[in-house]
Formats: C-alpha cells, structure tokens, sequence
C-alpha cells in the first residue's frame, strides 16, 4: 500500500512539475510533450492506483479468513497464498485499464495526459474498470464481515473476542479509507454530468478533480499512519517512557 502510494505520488509529481513549467513558458516546443511515453506514464501511474484500491480489498479479505473462517487458519497464516494475492492485484491494476489505454481514452491536456473529464465513455470506462470494482468488492467484503459478527457474535469466546477487538481497528481504518477513495472519484464523475447537462466545465474542473485526488491521497495516508498497530506501539511506548523518566527525575525530590 505504502510503495504503491509513494510510486502514484512521484509520478504526480512529475505531471505537475510539467504543468508548472508549461505555464511559465506556454511557448517552449520541449514542453509540449504530446508523446506515447505520456500516455504511458500515466498508464503506469494508474497501475500504482489500482494496486492501492485493490490492497485494501486484499486487507479486508484478510481480515474476513481471520474471522469468519477462523478455523481455517490456512486461509490467514498462509504467507505463499498472499504473495499470490498480490501477484493478482498487479494483473488485475495492468490488465483492467488496458481498454482505457488502446482505446485512446488518455489524451494530452494542460502539458500531461490524462482522460478528458468531458470524454464520457472515457470517464466511464475508468470508473467500471478502474474505480468502481476494488471499492465494490472491499464495502462487500466489508458488510460481510459485520454482518457475520452480529449475527454470532454471542457464541465468540473470549480469545474471538479479542482478536476481533485488534481486527475492528483495521475494519475502521478500511472504512476511512474507503470514505476518502470514493471522495477522489465523485469530482472526475461530476464534471462529466454537469458538461452534458449544462455543455459547459469550468477552467478549474481539472485542477479541482486533481486537488481532490491529492487531498484524499493524503487522508488515505494519515489513515494508514494513524490506525498503523507498530506506530501506535511506538507512541504509546514512547509516552510510558516520558512517563517513567517524569516520574524519576520526580521521585528524588519527594524524599
């Protein structure tokens, strides 16, 4: 999730650093980088995004081996069948965007390539191939679990029941996330409804749809960091150490 986050967040940047220099110098030849590296370049930056989608269905699958097949633990304990998984998730983020690509969905707009926010069967393509199928399956995946829990969770020991208490922790940080994912898309899907309704798009829909991907890629961020079990041991260890030393440096003055 994290690799995948950083590789989208570099090539973001490279597309931006292009818009800047576009616009401070519109009529340098060199900049106009209509080219199929373009294309590609956001064709393997897409790639990064769908790998992070699609790791959080694979979080949430994992949690639902750990607590509804609980007895399986071949399912959750099997280190071969997640690496497997991950090999499936970068298929699927290269191979479901391949139409979006030969089809020419990607062209060149403000000094990078992107899909053209009033290109509807473009626009649609990404959010059935791209968008839609990772969030679908990880809120399925999802409901699934939850349902499952309430329904017996009478019948849990106690050992289920702590577990299940560290597994919520992750269910709420997929929840979060999945909040932010569908945030990042509603301004792609808008534009297009508004253009065919009205004929008319701003010159800041792009920059706002962009804006919003950053925003959302940054809560998805503070998510992972803030719901992170190893970060949350560290502070909490670092806060019983500040304690300890407090308490020590204390403790001789009172005697």
């Amino acid at each position: 999730m994290y690799l995948n986050v950083f590789i989208f967040a570099l090539f973001t940047l490279d597309m931006f650093i292009s818009m800047i220099k576009g616009h401070i110098k519109p009529y340098a030849p060199e900049l106009h980088n209509n080219t199929l590296w373009c294309r590609l370049k956001i064709y393997l930056s897409t790639i990064a995004l769908i790998s992070a989608l699609y790791s959080n269905t694979l979080q949430a699958l994992h949690r639902l081996f750990k607590i509804v097949y609980y007895k399986h633990p071949f399912l959750f304990r099997n280190l071969h069948l997640y690496i497997f998984g991950i090999f499936i998730q970068v298929f699927l983020s290269a191979s479901l965007q391949l139409p979006i690509l030969l089809l020419g969905d990607y062209d060149y707009e403000d000094y990078h390539c992107q899909v053209y926010l009033t290109n509807w069967r473009g626009i649609a393509r990404g959010a059935s191939l791209v968008w839609l199928p990772p969030v679908l399956l990880t809120i399925v995946i999802y409901a699934y679990t939850m349902r499952y829990i309430r329904c017996h969770v009478s019948t849990f020991t106690l050992l289920q029941k702590k577990r299940i208490d560290r597994d919520f922790t992750v269910i709420r940080r997929i929840l979060w996330l999945i909040i932010f994912i569908v945030l990042f898309g509603i301004p792609a899907c808008s534009t297009t409804i508004v253009y065919y309704i009205f004929g008319y798009v701003g010159w800041w829909a792009n920059h706002l749809t962009w804006l919003t991907f950053i925003l959302s890629f940054n809560g998805m961020s503070i998510v992972h960091t803030y719901y992170a079990p190893h970060i949350r041991a560290l502070l909490s260890g670092t806060r019983n150490q500040i304690t300890f030393t407090a308490e020590a440096a204390i403790l001789p003055i009172n005697t």
